[in-house]
């Protein structure tokens, strides 16, 4: 009797335990995610998964997630659409992953001397061992959610510039050249009945091809865009912000189509260049002809100042970031014209990649001593960040604080009398204004 008993018993048992919930796995899809522009890298800061039910409990240590076989720290989780947006009742997650440089996307490549996305970007969320989430009653104990690829539906700043493409005959080149362009045009510039102004970039040597992404993000350009700059600018009973067009060389701006110019011989796309923002404001009649001003760094800065040499009086200020045309390039009868445009070279002393000793320094004394009494110049000790705390860069890397919105004064208007500073570059205040931005807001072509 008692051993009938034991075997009915058992076999009870074994009826509660195969009826009793296990855990199961809870799928999770990925659909994007985020990239972020900073001062000297972008990073991936954000993954977006659409889960198959909704977890009860968004606590983000029973989770873990990893970007290119990286684990990342979990900064926060929320509901969103399928692009991130916060919404209560979202049917996807967003995981905010903590800043991490290494995590990077985009990566210099020293053999073309560009920069480039990652071939493939995988990504991969996780529940913690031992942990579980509970929906509905359901135990889960594991998440299925991967993808070997998230660079072909990452979403980042950059996406809310409208990409243009300018294709012309070039008059000085045999041939057809392309610049790629991406535009900022805020709808409430468009809508306040008064012209606007129009601030043009360039990027760096770095950031050419046909991908206006990698010129926008590579060197913080979107920057200009951010509530940050925007507030800067502002038109006479109208509202506040200014257009931005950002152009991209197939190339370098620097190519001759045979080499590298420093001013010596002409770019190959100096003709393309100024044809795409001709194009530009005839297609946008919003725009202020005498409140266009162009910059770049580096390569663009080249081109900045190349522009302003071939087309005096076009552009209302130029603010040329590490320069790279060369002084001994510029004739005496350049310099006389140079010193009536209204021009702000920003530089850090330590720049290795072009010295500002042949490049910006000397230019910027020539200039004073031929009486500009416009020009201004920037000139740091070195670079030193403001998204990583205590980070420091290649001296090369100005535009920094330019993006930063660090540039707050000006060296004093006197031949070899050069003071690097951190302290926003100078101690004068062009003008009486204390920021490039609004040095450059009050700029007209009258």
């Amino acid at each position: 009797m008692k051993k009938t008993f034991s075997t009915i018993a058992l076999l009870a048992l074994s009826v509660l335990a195969f009826a009793a919930p296990k855990g199961m796995s809870l799928k999770m899809v990925p659909q994007a995610i985020r990239i972020d522009t900073y001062e000297a890298f972008v990073s991936a800061n954000l993954l977006i998964v659409k889960p198959e039910a909704m977890p009860e409990s968004l606590d983000a240590k029973l989770f873990t997630v990893q970007t290119a076989g990286k684990e990342r720290t979990i900064s926060g989780i929320y509901r969103c659409d399928e692009k991130g947006t916060w919404i209560a009742d979202g049917c996807c997650l967003a995981f905010a992953l903590a800043l991490d440089p290494s995590c990077s996307p985009l990566k210099y490549d020293f053999t073309s001397g560009r920069n480039k996305w990652v071939e493939a970007y995988p990504v991969k969320l996780s529940l913690k061992e031992g942990k579980s989430l509970k929906i509905k009653g359901t135990q889960y104990t594991q998440i299925e959610c991967a993808a070997d690829d998230m660079m072909p539906n990452f979403i980042s700043e950059s996406d809310v510039m409208s990409p243009r493409a300018y294709t012309y005959n070039s008059i000085s080149r045999a041939g057809e050249t392309t610049i790629t362009a991406a535009a900022y045009e805020p709808w409430d510039l468009r809508h306040d009945g008064v012209k606007n102004p129009l601030v043009i970039w360039m990027h760096g040597g770095g950031e050419g091809g046909t991908d206006v992404r990698i010129a926008l993000m590579g060197n913080e350009t979107i920057a200009l865009i951010r509530p940050e700059i925007q507030s800067h600018f502002s038109s006479e009973g109208g509202a506040k912000g200014a257009y931005v067009l950002a152009l991209q060389s197939p190339t370098r701006w620097m190519d001759t189509g045979e080499g590298t110019t420093y001013g010596d011989v002409p770019s190959m796309y100096s003709d393309a260049v100024k044809a795409a923002i001709d194009e530009y404001v005839r297609q946008n009649g919003d725009i202020d002809p005498t409140r266009i001003y162009i910059g770049g760094c580096s390569n663009g800065g080249y081109m900045t100042v190349n522009m302003v040499l071939r087309h005096p009086k076009f552009f209302a200020a130029a603010y040329p970031v590490c320069e790279a045309y060369h002084n001994r390039f510029i004739s005496d009868e350049q310099i006389a014209m140079l010193a009536k445009e209204n021009i702000w070279f920003v530089q850090s002393y330590d720049d290795t990649t072009v010295d500002p000793k042949q490049f910006c320094i000397p230019t910027y004394e020539r200039l004073v001593k031929a009486g500009a009494a416009n020009c201004w110049m920037s000139m740091f000790e070195n670079i030193q960040g403001k998204d990583i705390p205590g980070a420091k860069y290649l001296g090369h890397f100005s535009w920094v604080y330019v993006f930063n919105d660090q540039v707050t004064a000006a060296q004093e208007q006197v031949s070899d009398s050069i003071v690097p500073t951190n302290n926003g570059g100078g101690t004068v205040a062009p003008q009486g204004f204390r920021n490039l931005f609004d040095w450059m807001n009050a700029q007209k072509n009258r």
